[in-house]
């Protein structure tokens, strides 16, 4: 489920692109982990008991933090609009 990791980028984006890219490809991470957390059911491989509960809570903080860190890229992506707008 690697949503972002081929895409690298070729040049150096300003710092809220970044942060929200970074923050991204975090939330893409731990959504990778629940999954196949939940996926594993309850107490196999050593997991701890209500651990599929908890990745299944998880859910939510996770959706929260994405939806966060795409509209700051999407703020990002309108000021740098407006900036190229003024200086064309």
């Amino acid at each position: 489920m690697e949503i972002l990791g081929s895409a690298k980028s070729v040049y150096s984006a300003p710092d809220p692109f970044r942060s929200a890219e970074q923050g991204l490809r975090e939330q893409f991470a731990r959504l990778e982990r629940n999954v196949n957390e939940v996926a594993r059911g309850e107490g196999g491989n050593g997991f701890a008991a209500g651990s599929q509960q908890r990745a299944l809570l998880e859910q939510q903080e996770i959706l929260r933090n994405t939806r966060a860190n795409a509209r700051s890229l999407e703020t990002a992506n309108r000021a740098l609009g407006t900036i190229i707008d003024i200086r064309v």
